[in-house]
């Protein structure tokens, strides 16, 4: 409960966004007991440690992590009810790109584990940072982490330069542009096209791993 909790409190802070119903957390003791749940309509895919359901708004997940890893699958997981609130999927009309639902999870973890980063210098350095505002399912970023990594990356920008009230405004600015009745979500966000968004990051990105 300590660790729900404190996600909770994290997340809604950050995005300024209240649940207004119980969410239902469904435990495992362990990973391998996790893995032969049958809540998931297939077989737990390799690499999945846990899941949120958008239809039912209840997060699954096993326990039996290290306290710093479990914080942060609590945190990643809990992130994805408050996306699936603020842009309920009964009601969008496009997708929500899967960049931003992994991304903005991982991001809010705070954690970057090292193979991730580095897969990120990789891109900024080789100069093949995608444009993120036209990437669409996992793209060709040659492995299913690189959306989760591009993502996380992509949030951390719209953080450094505009700070977390700039992430809340693209969240909010995204509803409106998905489910109708809103202009394109980086302008009215960051009052830029998605073009020289995407040119700020790449450069964003080159800048901070110019060491290398």
């Amino acid at each position: 409960v300590s660790y729900a909790e404190s996600a909770y409190e994290k997340v809604s802070n950050d995005l300024k966004h209240e649940i207004s119903f119980p969410i239902p957390l469904i435990l495992y003791k362990t990973f391998s007991e996790f893995a032969q749940t049958n809540l998931f309509p297939i077989e737990i895919p390799e690499g999945v440690g846990a899941f949120a359901e958008p239809s039912r708004d209840r997060m699954v997940l096993p326990i039996d992590y290290p306290p710093d890893e479990l914080q942060e699958l609590f945190i990643h997981e809990l992130t994805h009810i408050f996306q699936f609130d603020i842009i309920p999927t009964s009601l969008i009309r496009n997708t929500t790109p899967l960049w931003v639902n992994e991304g903005m999870s991982d991001y809010m973890t705070g954690i970057w584990r090292p193979l991730d980063i580095m897969m990120v210098r990789d891109v900024a350095i080789a100069d093949i940072v995608p444009k993120m505002s036209n990437l669409q399912g996992y793209g060709n970023l040659g492995n299913l982490r690189g959306i989760y990594n591009m993502g996380h990356a992509a949030f951390e920008f719209m953080e450094a330069r505009w700070g977390k009230e700039g992430v809340r405004q693209y969240v909010f600015a995204l509803r409106k542009s998905i489910i109708g009745g809103g202009d394109d979500a980086y302008q009215e966000a960051f009052q830029m096209s998605a073009e020289e968004w995407d040119r700020e990051f790449d450069r964003y990105l080159k800048e901070r791993f110019k060491p290398f």
